[in-house]
């Protein structure tokens, strides 16, 4: 299918003064397409890309970063010795503790920056004590992000524990379901170590098996380009969300755990081999458009970030802005909310 291009608003007259620069825009390539799943690939110019972010996966394996258990199921602390800034994607699953986490909102943590609180939700029911052969006091790893639309809603939009563990478990049947149909077999993804724990079912070796078969067709996407700086992706026909960055290297950074997370959830909604047809760039462009006109709240996470959220009825957007690089934006996250919802008057 021959790629189609188009340019596409990323900026809206709220945030076009941050990049003191009229009309910035972003271009669209794709789909690229697998069964049920289709992505577009977001292209531009960075305003941060001689900033070094590094990831908080990268940051826990040199052992440059610790995340602790604080008693509450909704607050860890976190600590960077290093003396690289560390970016946290929204979503990041920590796994280990007394529960595995995901880490609310976005967070930019300085050099060095000694412990400070950490907002998080647990993806795992039940367990309050450490598994076997891991560290009830900290966490381990990070290699997976929040893999459902319902979880990044309930976690980072409504900030509803009981939402999150619900929404858990929904994902964990429908893969269950779909799973055993796409691999011609029954099979469980839930681990009998724990079989709440959304990190652990991620890691299922039969729903990897899948993930490869879309792997396959779309990991190389990126191959020859060096000008992407995000991706939108369609479920079932439908735009789902879109992530895009103002560092390429932070956007490559994090293209695997992406990936896989949308990945996922196209298995997860998988309703046969039915083939949808093409997402038209321009429904693609509106969906920015709409996102990008909601009205505006924001939130001073720390003195290196602050979040600014823009909700309409149908989409919400969470801004990230890089407080040391004046303020600029490092990451734009659009969700639809999956249906359409009409205001109607009840009173004159």
């Amino acid at each position: 299918m021959k790629n189609q291009i188009i340019k596409t608003g990323l900026l809206m007259a709220g945030v076009i003064a941050a990049f003191q620069s009229p009309g910035a825009v972003g271009t669209l390539s794709g789909p690229f397409s697998c069964r049920n799943l289709q992505i577009f690939l977001v292209h531009g110019a960075t305003r941060l890309e001689d900033r070094r972010y590094a990831t908080l996966s990268e940051a826990l394996a040199k052992g440059t970063v610790e995340v602790f258990e604080t008693g509450s199921v909704n607050q860890l602390a976190i600590l960077n010795s290093s003396d690289e800034r560390v970016f946290l994607n929204a979503g990041d699953i920590v796994k280990g503790g007394r529960q595995d986490r995901t880490v609310k909102d976005d967070l930019i943590l300085p050099p060095h920056s000694g412990k400070i609180p950490l907002a998080a939700f647990c993806v795992e029911h039940g367990r309050w004590t450490g598994r076997a052969g891991e560290v009830d006091r900290n966490f381990s790893a990070n290699n997976r992000i929040l893999s459902s639309r319902k979880e990044k809603l309930a976690a980072r939009y409504d900030s509803n524990q009981g939402e999150v563990w619900s929404s858990v478990a929904e994902q964990q049947i429908q893969l269950n379901s779909n799973v055993s149909a796409l691999a011609g077999k029954s099979v469980d993804t839930r681990n009998p170590a724990s079989s709440s724990s959304l990190q652990l079912t991620l890691e299922n070796k039969d729903l990897g098996d899948i993930k490869k078969q879309y792997v396959d067709r779309l990991g190389s996407i990126l191959d020859g380009k060096t000008d992407v700086i995000g991706f939108v992706y369609v479920i079932n026909g439908e735009i789902n969300s879109a992530e895009v960055y103002n560092n390429k290297s932070l956007f490559r950074a994090l293209w695997t755990k992406l990936l896989d997370s949308a990945i996922t959830e196209a298995i997860t909604e998988h309703r046969g081999e039915r083939e949808f047809p093409p997402q038209a760039p321009t429904e693609v462009k509106k969906f920015f458009e709409t996102a990008l006109s909601g009205s505006r709240t924001s939130r001073t996470l720390s003195e290196t970030t602050k979040i600014q959220t823009y909700a309409t009825p149908t989409t919400v957007m969470f801004e990230t802005l890089d407080m040391d690089a004046g303020g600029l934006w490092i990451h734009k996250s659009l969700i639809s909310k999956g249906k359409d919802m009409v205001e109607v008057p009840l009173d004159q």
